[in-house]
């Protein structure tokens, strides 16, 4: 396996350490990645944790990606590593790292919420000005809710959408204001019981939007994202407010 790092202001001495550290993820797998590539970058100064890395590696036909913070490079290092190997076994073992994912997810999420506090809002706009000015799709495969919020917190994103394994619904996941997870369904879902790890929240519609009228909906509302169903393909999305004050729409692969 192929260990890349690069560092900006890291010294080399800790450069080697971290990559020695990367190269245990050898130990989890039979077929270990081909190459792993680290970033680690100096990023909040006078913070608790100001060391940022992040990761990524292809295996088995997927991309692994991962983001982490810590008070040195090297602890940084240790915490992508460790997010990096819960996807790694979530990939090889699903069952097995689904059992032990929820005291995982509650310790990850004590990790990450110190951070939310060095994030940049966004740069306001009045509703009437803010375009869609980018469309992403997300991997159009099928989760459960356990890998989704792992995933969510090993690429520390503030929200996930992604099609449910359980119902085929296209649903989101969520780090909430008061610390925990959410997750966002359609009204009337069977998923309304999914609340062992998580906030289970029907959506606020009851019935399919036109994309005009959830941009509406989000002018008025001024929230960070809004889910829900497109009324053109009954596919669950999300608009959500980028930081340069215009909107972002996420929406399945097509």
């Amino acid at each position: 396996m192929v260990v890349d790092i690069t560092g900006e202001g890291i010294p080399h001495s800790q450069i080697d350490a971290a990559r020695e550290r990367v190269a245990s993820l050898e130990r989890y797998v039979d077929d270990p990645p081909a190459s792993v590539r680290v970033t680690l970058r100096h990023m909040h100064p006078g913070s608790r944790r100001p060391y940022v890395a992040d990761a990524d590696a292809r295996f088995d036909g997927r991309t692994l990606a991962a983001h982490a913070a810590g008070p040195s490079p090297l602890e940084a290092v240790d915490q992508v590593t460790d997010r990096l190997t819960r996807q790694l076994r979530r990939v090889v073992d699903a069952e097995v790292a689904r059992r032990n994912e929820p005291a995982a997810i509650q310790k990850a999420l004590a990790d990450l919420e110190p951070d939310r506090a060095n994030r940049p809002e966004a740069r306001l706009k009045p509703p009437e000005e803010r375009e869609i000015v980018w469309r992403r799709t997300y991997a159009d495969k099928p989760m459960w809710t356990e890998d989704a919020v792992a995933e969510l917190l090993d690429v520390d994103a503030e929200f996930l959408l992604f099609r449910h394994a359980r119902t085929e619904e296209d649903v989101v996941v969520y780090r909430r204001d008061d610390g925990r997870v959410g997750l966002i369904h359609p009204q009337g879902s069977a998923l309304a019981d999914e609340n062992d790890v998580l906030v289970s929240e029907p959506s606020r519609y009851s019935s399919p939007l036109t994309l005009e009228a959830a941009r509406a909906e989000m002018d008025e509302l001024n929230h960070r994202f809004l889910y829900f169903v497109d009324a053109a393909d009954g596919r669950g999305k999300v608009l959500y407010l980028r930081h340069d004050g215009d909107y972002g729409l996420v929406e399945p692969a097509t």
